[in-house]
């Protein structure tokens, strides 16, 4: 998780490690999960969360279509997102989410919660080109 300020700077970020090899889509809706809890702590307002698996994105704002593999953890989204009322969701592709894709590659190396107030070296020049 990466957190970036309205201009794209680096504000925070943050690596969660499970054991397991959950479907991409669980793993997603498992990682919103954390953020949406994570940045609720942090008592941030206005937040864009941006995701780059549609079919998360997808089920949280579609009651109708909640993925019988990860529904539980789409519920719990919701129920979060219902406290935390200026937080929105969207869909980026993954080209333009790279910060985040080359973070939670470097992530794995990390067997624990992890917090960076400082940019981690794995994401700068991610961050400079969004920046761009």
């Amino acid at each position: 998780m990466c957190i970036r300020d309205h201009r794209g700077r680096f504000v925070k970020a943050a690596t969660t490690w499970y054991e397991g090899c959950p479907p991409p889509q669980e793993a997603e809706a498992v990682g919103l999960r954390d953020a949406i809890l994570w940045l609720g702590q942090l008592e941030l307002s206005n937040v864009q969360i941006e995701l780059d698996c549609k079919l998360v994105v997808d089920s949280i704002y579609d009651k109708n279509n909640n993925q019988a593999e990860f529904g539980s953890i789409i519920d719990d989204c919701r129920s979060l997102l219902q406290q935390c009322t200026n937080f929105k969701i969207s869909f980026v592709r993954r080209q333009a989410n790279v910060v985040a894709h080359s973070f939670a590659r470097v992530s794995i190396l990390q067997a624990r919660h992890q917090v960076f107030d400082l940019i981690p070296s794995c994401i700068p020049n991610c961050v400079m080109n969004d920046m761009i």
